[in-house]
């Protein structure tokens, strides 16, 4: 730790401007022109320029140099190629050797012109210097001065020109058409297509070394979002993955669907070559460099046990050697709306009135006002007194009318919600020397709530040190990160606010005021006005005044350390080993504080208040002052790693990759919770209290014991791995890979042979354009890939071992236990087997590029329920009993529609489906309501996540739900709902979509860019809610359709809303409430986000100017659904409300 302190700290000092070397050292083994090339850039600063066909003729290059001039560096590199240099200032210029015949001359003379000129230019109208111009065919050729013009003389008239630029398309244009002034497209080109890595986390690959599947969202894709997380920015970008809040894990994300049913369904989070296992929220987006998704088992299968859902491969920025010091400074304001409170359907105030006073005519709050303490409703009150003859008719009506007028949403709106605001910042600054580079940012952020009295900041650090040593042989790396975020909410009890629909919390001129809360919150007014004589505390609730004054304080804190090294050693320029370590700890601290003058407080110690009427004097189980709920948490986790790794070629065309390793992980959790009472913030002192004794309540015959919150808990997790991976490549043309890796756990099996899984891979892949018969013109670049193997999946929750919980301690003090399961020493990994077949092309100049994959997942041994015999004291335990069977497409293709003059246009489609099903479950899932009831129900030949419903019969002449029973129509809803047969369900569809993807358009004009998201999602199903007549005499008002419900013979020939009944039959609400009219299509397409962005300087003022980068840019978000299957104005993905729209202004700098 010490070390690596050190290293950062020294790395993070030298920020002095570095100077190239003059001479070049070089040991390279069979690699293209490309990474040589861009090896003695950085040494020397000598850039390379040719167009990006010259690179397809040279032949790979193994060469051992040190410390030579340049110019005998190149005079051995471009030995016995097919192309030749010269050098200019400090640019070196390829193009084809010449031959002795040049074909321009060919037989009969082909008509020449007079000299032609052209200019040629970026898309912001920036000269390019020393562009290719090229006749197609020949090997004439000239370059562009620095004002990008360039002149040609005796060109033919039927010649066609080639431009080309590194980093840039070529075009092809007529030589006797208009070429005044061309613009190169900076899209990714053919050069940039040959430098994409994968990063497994375990090494880097180049892309045309990889059979697996993988997606990379890069910088400028990663960064088009706004946002203060990581996994928002990948929404709509991720080839693969799916944003759904039915996915079962905390991010809310599937790569390539589930695999398993209660296993976790989160794909593996990597950070820095390292699982993470903190709070991705924690981390800075704007720290990340790239993100790499791995889908397949040959991609994935590295990572063992824990990639059966995928990996997620974050990789955060690093310097670069022999670069001067970069200093960027990013800032954004995030402004959103109000939720649309008024999306989710209720009753109105008048029409709840209405259920209200049906229900008392009909006497159901009877038994509530015998009690003279219960809660009742100030509408029931106003009946209430009218029947006691307390008031008159007209008064009260007048208090109905003034009750029925009010929408307690109008006062959330105004008093408990606000726009909330996110700011972010950002600054970093980086560079390095010929043998060290660095790293250093700072991150602020600052995030308030829509909802009032919330709020967020988190501050970020991180700072990385690289260290070449010996002639490049030793590299040292260290890094160091910390986050800490902190948050606030007063907001206390305000969701008691809307417990009645007409809820006044404020007078007209904006004074708070005491409001009724239901039965299940509190008391009645009149009651607790009165109760105690004096003698108890304000038993009222004032929400407004209590969060304008703060009453209810609860923060949480998170801080995560992050420690990571890696020491690498070249013991042969073929040979290198590898050791990394890295310590992670992340506390969680979590303070609820509820101040003596809170409802909170003052209610608990009214509820267990004694009063001696005689003495007049009160005692109180519970202290006076405040109570201070504390939950706290610390993890630390432990992983080192030792690897070898082998790259060499053998006789030019066989080329052998490989990798072994061997690493341990330990991760521990402790969980400690406890109250304290009659807390005293000044002092941080409190009141011991009686945590055994059963005190009465002070109303009513209910006892209880004061909650001490006591809870302690730890988790100890030991993980053991051996692995290793080899790829082979023949020629540059045929692939093949394989991994293996066992991982062993101490939760797994009894013998010790038990607690390991071994999993691995074998893939192939085929570079079909490099063939000698390859003559499809049309497509530049065409691979196909194929791989089989075997991911995991680790379920912590379970022991081979009998497990038991703490529950609690019975009336005589002993403690109980809770079985979780019963002792199961057969129980094995999950694992999720995978086979992928995929195809890669790219076209002629780049127009055209993109993926297409199929692929099926299987799971094997997933953990699920069986049956026990009833003798062995349970009926079911947890163990291996389920598989499942999944799979689909991944389409990406991206298309350089418009690129003409200073306009550009491209287009990316990503096309993704999956189906899945449950192949064997061993349990069945109980009753037809369990089913229904549930969006995750393991039916065989099913998808996990299933969407059932009771099948419909419509209304009867009165207004009753009618359903089916073994294939007749029926009224008998007890057995409907309860009866474990099938036949009176109806399988509706998919819970999750089967087709989705996105549609991103980019435009730019000159400094301009413009860019839009279009997200779509198919072929799956949700259910809508709807009147239920239990749920509403509960006093559930939050509900929709009360107008369309039956009311007289012959609605039912235009509505299915059944007729409100007393007393509510359940049952019959549960039919109707999970019948198939409920149930609605959920395919729709949505304007996820829209971008514009400003790029001020231009490349040619960028030399003028103090600074290097500017930019300017608008993004908005959330901006709404452009089309949907159903017609109900609903929002498939909404919850209570749909997500508000944003709209963020920012800016970056670099100087």
């Amino acid at each position: 730790m010490r070390i690596t302190t050190i290293l950062l700290l020294i790395g993070c000092l030298q920020l002095s401007a570095t100077s190239f070397s003059q001479t070049v050292s070089l040991h390279v083994q069979n690699q293209s022109l490309i990474v040589v090339l861009k090896a003695i850039e950085q040494q020397t600063g000598y850039a390379s320029l040719g167009s990006n066909e010259l690179f397809k003729q040279v032949k790979p290059i193994s060469i051992q140099l040190n410390q030579v001039t340049i110019e005998e560096a190149l005079e051995l590199i471009f030995q016995d190629q097919p192309l030749a240099y010269r050098i200019k200032g400090k640019t070196i210029l390829l193009s084809e050797r010449p031959n002795a015949l040049d074909p321009v001359f060919p037989g009969n003379v082909a008509i020449l012109q007079q000299p032609i000129t052209g200019r040629v230019t970026d898309s912001l109208g920036s000269p390019l210097q020393n562009a290719t111009v090229r006749i197609k065919g020949t090997n004439r050729a000239t370059f562009t001065d620095k004002e990008g013009k360039f002149t040609f003389r005796d060109v033919p008239d039927d010649a066609v020109l080639q431009i080309s630029y590194v980093g840039y398309l070529t075009i092809e244009i007529a030589a006797n058409g208009p070429i005044d002034h061309i613009v190169l497209i900076s899209l990714q080109s053919q050069l940039d297509e040959a430098e994409v890595v994968v990063n497994t986390g375990y090494q880097k690959l180049p892309k045309e070394r990889s059979t697996g599947s993988f997606v990379q969202i890069d910088s400028i894709t990663f960064n088009r979002a706004v946002s203060s997380d990581i996994l928002s920015r990948l929404q709509g970008v991720t080839n693969g993955m799916l944003f759904d809040p039915k996915a079962g894990n905390a991010l809310g994300i599937t790569v390539r669907g589930k695999s398993t049913i209660y296993s976790g369904t989160a794909p593996l989070i990597v950070v820095d070559n390292f699982p993470y296992t903190g709070e991705i929220s924690q981390l800075n987006p704007l720290d990340v460099s790239s993100v790499t998704v791995l889908k397949d088992a040959a991609a994935a299968s590295i990572w063992g046990s824990r990639a059966g859902n995928g990996v997620v491969v974050i990789t955060t920025k690093s310097g670069k050697l022999n670069q001067k010091a970069n200093l960027s400074l990013t800032s954004n304001l995030t402004i959103g709306e109000k939720p649309d409170l008024y999306y989710q359907p209720q009753l109105s105030s008048a029409e709840y009135i209405e259920v209200e006073q049906f229900l008392f005519n009909k006497g159901y709050y009877d038994d509530d006002i015998a009690t003279q303490y219960t809660s009742i409703s100030p509408a029931v009150q106003i009946m209430l007194d009218a029947r006691n003859g307390l008031i008159g008719a007209s008064d009260s009506a007048s208090r109905m009318q003034m009750l029925s007028s009010h929408d307690v949403r109008d006062d959330m709106a105004r008093y408990f919600y606000r726009n909330n605001k996110l700011q972010q910042y950002n600054l970093n600054v980086s560079g390095g020397s010929p043998t060290q580079s660095y790293y250093l940012s700072a991150g602020y952020d600052k995030n308030i709530s829509s909802t009032v009295g919330q709020s967020n900041d988190r501050v970020t650090i991180n700072a990385n040190n690289s260290y070449e040593l010996l002639d490049n042989k030793l590299r040292i790396d260290a890094n160091l990160t910390f986050n800490k975020s902190n948050s606030k909410d007063y907001t206390g009890l305000t969701d008691y606010v809307s417990d009645f629909p007409y809820s006044d919390v404020a007078d007209e001129t904006g004074i708070p005021l005491n409001i009724a809360v239901s039965k299940n919150h509190g008391l009645n007014r009149l009651y607790t006005d009165t109760a105690g004589g004096g003698l108890l505390l304000p038993w009222n609730f004032n929400p407004l005044d209590e969060l304008q004054n703060k009453y209810n304080n609860i923060s949480q804190s998170t801080t995560d350390f992050r420690a990571n090294t890696s020491i690498s050693y070249k013991i042969f320029p073929y040979l290198m080993v590898t050791t990394n370590y890295q310590y992670y700890q992340t506390v969680y601290d979590q303070l609820d504080q509820y101040d003596q003058n809170s409802y909170y407080v003052r209610n608990r110690i009214n509820q267990l208040s004694q009063i001696d009427v005689a003495s007049a004097t009160v005692t109180r189980p519970i202290p006076l002052g405040d109570i201070l709920e504390r939950s706290y948490s610390i993890g630390k986790s432990h992983y080192g790693r030792a690897q070898l790794n082998f790259d060499k070629t053998f006789f030019a065309k066989h080329q052998i990759s490989a990798m072994a390793g061997f690493e341990i992980r330990q991760d521990r959790s402790d969980y400690h919770a406890n109250n304290v009472y009659g807390y005293n913030p000044n002092d941080a002192s409190g009141i011991d209290a009686d945590y055994l004794t059963y005190f009465p309540y002070y109303y009513g015959w209910n006892v209880s014991r004061i909650s001490s919150g006591l809870y302690e808990s730890n988790s100890l997790n030991r993980n053991r791995s051996y692995y290793g991976n080899i790829g082979y490549i023949y020629d540059g043309k045929y692939l093949l890979t394989a991994s293996l890796r066992r991982d062993e756990s101490n939760l797994f099996g009894v013998a010790t042979n038990q607690k390991g899984v071994p999993l691995g891979h074998i893939g192939f892949g085929w570079n079909i354009d490099k063939e000698n018969f390859y003559r499809f013109k049309l497509l530049q670049h065409l691979k196909v890939t194929a791989t089989y193997g075997f991911n995991g999946l680790v379920n912590n929750s379970i022991s081979a071992l009998l497990t038991s919980k703490y529950y609690t301690q019975t009336p005589w003090g002993e403690k109980s236990y809770w079985v979780i399961n019963p002792p199961n020493p057969s129980l094995r990994w999950e694992k999720v087997k995978n086979v992928n077949l995929g195809i890669e092309f790219i076209s002629v100049g780049n127009i055209l590029r993109g993926s297409i994959e199929y692929y099926i997942k299987n799971g094997e041994d997933l953990i699920g329920d069986s049956p026990l015999a009833p003798q062995t004291g349970v009926t079911t335990f947890t163990g291996n009993s389920a598989n499942t069977n999944s799979h689909g497409w991944d389409i990406q293709l991206t298309s350089n529609n418009i690129q003409r003059n200073h306009f550009l246009w491209s287009t990316t489609l990503i096309l993704n489906t999956n189906k899945n099903k449950v192949t064997d479950y061993k349990v069945n899932m109980g009753s037809n309501y369990n089913v229904v009831n549930s969006l995750t129900s393991p039916i065989k030949d099913y998808p996990i996540n299933s969407i059932w419903a009771f099948g419909w019969a419509g209304l009867d002449e009165q207004g009753n739900p009618q359903g089916y029973l073994d294939g007749a129509i029926s009224k008998d809803y007890s057995y409907i709902i309860n009866n474990y047969n099938a036949s009176s369900l109806k399988y509706m569809g998919s819970a999750t979509p089967t087709l989705f993807g996105s549609f991103r358009n980019m435009l730019s004009y000159k400094q301009i860019e413009f860019s839009f998201n279009i997200l779509y999602r198919f072929g799956y199903y949700f259910r809508r809610s709807s009147l239920n007549g239990a749920d509403l005499f509960g006093g559930s008002y939050q509900q929709g359709d009360f107008e369309k419900r039956w009311q007289a013979p012959g609605d039912e020939l235009h509505t299915n809303v059944p007729a409100l009944i007393y007393p509510a039959v359940s049952n019959r609400d549960l039919l109707y409430t999970y019948s198939e009219v409920l149930v609605e299509k959920a395919d729709h397409i949505r304007l996820q986000d829209v971008k514009l962005a400003y790029h001020p300087i231009s490349a040619k003022n960028k030399q003028r100017l103090f600074f290097k980068d500017l930019s300017f840019y608008v993004y908005a978000q959330n901006l709404g659904i452009i089309w949907k299957k159903n017609n109900l104005n609903l929002d498939p993905e909404a919850t209570a409300y749909p997500l508000p729209k944003t709209i963020s202004f920012g800016a970056n700098i670099v100087f």
